[in-house]
């Protein structure tokens, strides 16, 4: 699942500039984080930007009945969209404990 971010952007009427502008930071370093693997600091300081919950970057409007789990074990980020997925990143995490 894509992140929702100009998504959400353009909802409140804020461009990719403006979100960028409130992170003090560049709109292509933005940019690149976006379309790239933006860490958990990153995305937090954009849902800030955004005005909105960090899990709400990551939720589908369209569709209520899918799972969205959302993990930061030591600083690594997990995202899974199915149980199969948040069962294999459970094991993962166990496994290099």
């Amino acid at each position: 699942m894509p992140l929702r971010i100009k998504e959400i952007a353009k909802i409140k009427g804020i461009t990719i500039g403006e979100i960028a502008d409130r992170m003090d930071i560049k709109r292509e370093s933005l940019s690149r984080a976006i379309n790239g693997k933006p860490n958990l600091e990153t995305l937090e300081k954009i849902a800030s930007a955004l005005n909105v919950e960090l899990w709400e970057l990551f939720t589908d409007s369209t569709s209520k009945d899918e799972l969205t789990a959302l993990i930061n074990h030591k600083g690594e980020f997990y995202k899974a969209n199915t149980l199969e997925e948040l069962e294999k990143i459970v094991k993962k995490i166990k496994g290099n404990e």
